[in-house]
């Protein structure tokens, strides 16, 4: 009997202990919320509960921060998502705008190239794109978006707004294949523009006994090595063979004497960029009579 006695009041004792715990804890919580625990609870039971009220506040703390910090996480991803979604419009819009001010810029420079054909020339023209090109840095043959059904023929002219692209060497219903000044099949007769009697022909085919360096411009030589060329000249089809008088071809960079031979070449930069052709148009070739 001593002995259950002895046990119920041990259990008792840890319950009330239990229960003056839990209540002391109720009081810390509460004035720590309303205000400074100093105020109300002796040092002797500070010193007991101030680790446990930090760790308290520490839990709420955490708590608090996480459960801020994923509110804020969803509602900044969905403010990214809006963010990105306004970003990708606005590039599309920006990209069309670019493709049509291209476009029309394009088009100016196409206009432009008319009025290198004279008025009694037959200004019958296509208006193309380039679709493909040689491999290399360099346009040395290329395809482009007209062909028979557009009344592309055989050795038709290419030009576009800075002067002379080339000539059209292959045709079929819808595209066509031409070949640029830089090829080594082309050649073109030309003449210089402030002095019409010096004439000469631009060919990539020419071997020039120099070590210059000739990528991306054209060669060329003078009929007669007594004209007297200069850096600076601008040369110009001569209306001689399948090219119509006027075309710009470009400007003399360089005089080179072959005494030997008694040949003047001249190395010409290209008025075209070679490297960049889009827009072209094909009119039809001189008829040589």
């Amino acid at each position: 009997m001593r002995s259950k006695r002895k046990k119920k009041n041990n259990l008792n004792k840890e319950v009330i202990v239990v229960v003056l715990i839990t209540i002391t804890l109720l009081v810390i919580i509460g004035i720590s919320i309303k205000g400074n625990i100093n105020n109300y609870i002796p040092n002797t039971v500070l010193d007991f509960i101030s680790p446990i009220q930090r760790g308290i506040n520490k839990i709420f703390t955490i708590t608090s921060e996480n459960v801020s910090g994923i509110i804020n996480y969803r509602s900044n991803l969905k403010k990214i998502e809006e963010l990105s979604k306004e970003n990708e419009e606005l590039k599309k819009k920006i990209i069309d705008i670019d493709l049509k001010r291209d476009e029309l810029g394009s088009l100016g420079k196409l206009k432009k190239s008319l009025n290198y054909i004279s008025e009694d020339y037959d200004k019958n023209y296509v208006s193309a794109s380039v679709v493909s090109k040689n491999d290399g840095n360099w346009y040395t043959t290329f395809t482009i978006s007209a062909g028979k059904k557009d009344g592309v023929i055989k050795d038709s002219i290419v030009i576009c707004g800075e002067g002379l692209v080339g000539k059209v060497y292959e045709v079929s219903d819808n595209y066509s294949k031409a070949i640029s000044l830089l090829n080594n099949k082309s050649a073109v007769s030309f003449e210089v523009l402030r002095k019409g009697e010096y004439t000469g022909v631009i060919s990539q085919n020419i071997s020039i006994d120099s070590s210059e360096n000739f990528g991306g411009y054209l060669k060329g030589y003078l009929f007669d090595i007594k004209y007297e060329v200069v850096p600076g000249d601008i040369i110009i089809t001569s209306g001689i063979g399948i090219y119509p008088k006027g075309i710009p071809l470009g400007e003399v960079e360089k005089v080179i004497e072959d005494k030997n031979n008694l040949l003047k070449y001249i190395k010409v930069k290209p008025y075209v960029n070679f490297k960049k052709v889009d827009k072209v148009l094909i009119i039809r070739p001189r008829i040589i009579e």
